[in-house]
């Protein structure tokens, strides 16, 4: 249990240094997503994000900022495994994890989703 409380802790880290890029995050999907030719159709999956990165960024600091938010989701995925392996649960906890999977799944998409 341990392990889970020492890499939630370096998600929340990790967290806090990407919400101070919050703005660059969104200025790189943008400039991404122009040399996509790709600005009519809404950024709707972690997977498509990795593709911006991957084909279509070209700078640094752009290149840093999506791979931050990447890394974060990829590091919720290993969490979520992390946290069925030591913790049996009950349905509640369970049908979280499986909401928590499906959010994190690269293909999911996510346009639907509204901030509270």
């Amino acid at each position: 249990m341990d392990e889970v409380v020492e890499t939630l802790r370096k998600i929340e880290q990790n967290y806090k240094l990407f919400q101070q890029q919050q703005l660059t995050f969104i200025r790189a999907l943008k400039l991404s997503r122009v040399e996509a030719n790709d600005v009519v159709r809404p950024v709707s999956s972690i997977s498509q994000v990795q593709c911006y990165k991957d084909h279509h960024c070209y700078n640094s600091r752009d290149r840093h900022v999506l791979n931050m938010f990447i890394s974060i989701c990829n590091d919720l995925r290993n969490l979520c495994q992390k946290l069925e392996k030591v913790h049996p649960g009950d349905r509640v906890s369970n049908d979280l994890l499986e909401k928590c999977k499906v959010l994190l799944n690269d293909s999911n998409d996510f346009t639907a989703l509204r901030a509270t």
